[in-house]
């Protein structure tokens, strides 16, 4: 079957001489691998448009019950210029690397890709010193998208630190939960509420940290309760 499809390059690597194995986040199919033959040789059209936070159409051959598919076209949809900085690149892939990992292969989802997308246009928008921030919006954002929220709240005046409860995001008391600072706490609230900003390098370790101990717990979840159901069908 051939798919015309909306994509977002979210991982390229080589593949023999001459090839790449894309993975493309779609607006038809979900996340999706395929090859891209020849692309990259000098005399291929197609190689610019799949870097990664590449917007394209790609044309994919979509064969049934594959794990990888074979790509035959693609063609830039969005000019991002802005993203070529160290940091713009880095937010952008923090970004995709979110998409990798949450999401079921070849599972769409409509929200998840206008997610990705409106965070990239707002990603080439704003000043590198801000880019982070922008990461930070986007990868809180996924988790209300997938049905577990953080709970923000305004920063207490009064704490010198916060914490979070890991299984519904909210603010529970002292000693309870993931402590984070109320520095780094105060930056994660702003940048979800749009207000972009440079974030120190102690902060962004902590929210990274949050980040990925919170996708944890609740992917893990999500696989369990998964596996169980699975169970239960081939019980019954």
């Amino acid at each position: 079957m051939i798919i015309s499809a909306e994509s977002i390059v979210l991982h390229s690597r080589r593949y023999g001489d001459s090839s790449r194995i894309v993975t493309l986040y779609t607006r038809e199919l979900g996340k999706v691998n395929v090859v891209a033959k020849g692309v990259r040789t000098t005399k291929s059209a197609i190689g610019a448009a799949l870097e990664p936070l590449s917007h394209c159409r790609c044309v994919i051959y979509h064969g049934t019950n594959k794990e990888l598919h074979t790509l035959s076209q693609a063609e830039t949809l969005s000019q991002r210029r802005n993203l070529i900085t160290l940091e713009h690149l880095q937010s952008g892939l923090m970004m995709c690397e979110a998409i990798v990992r949450t999401q079921t292969q070849e599972q769409t989802d409509e929200h998840v890709f206008e997610l990705l997308s409106k965070a990239l246009n707002v990603l080439d928008t704003v000043d590198e010193s801000c880019s982070y921030s922008v990461s930070v919006a986007m990868r809180c954002r996924l988790t209300e998208v997938m049905g577990f929220g953080l709970q923000f709240i305004p920063p207490p005046a009064e704490q010198a630190s916060v914490f979070i409860d890991v299984t519904d995001g909210s603010v529970v008391p002292a000693g309870v939960g993931i402590n984070m600072t109320r520095s780094a706490y105060g930056a994660m609230y702003a940048s979800r509420r749009g207000h972009w900003s440079s974030i120190d390098e102690s902060d962004k370790l902590e929210i990274e940290s949050l980040l990925s101990l919170y996708f944890s717990h609740h992917l893990e979840r999500r696989v369990v309760s998964q596996t169980f159901s699975h169970l239960r069908l081939v019980i019954s």
